[in-house]
């Protein structure tokens, strides 16, 4: 029996930890969020 890989992207978590973590909002990251979970990623 084959098991599929799930794949967790971290794109957001990253985002805010990172030296624009202070300019990015949550009205900065909502555009993208729909694309990014009909991608089919595990978790986001």
């Amino acid at each position: 029996m084959a098991h599929k890989v799930k794949i967790t992207e971290t794109i957001l978590r990253d985002a805010h930890q990172s030296l624009i973590a202070t300019r990015m909002t949550t009205e900065d990251m909502l555009p993208i969020v729909e694309k990014l979970d009909k991608v089919g990623f595990n978790a986001l």
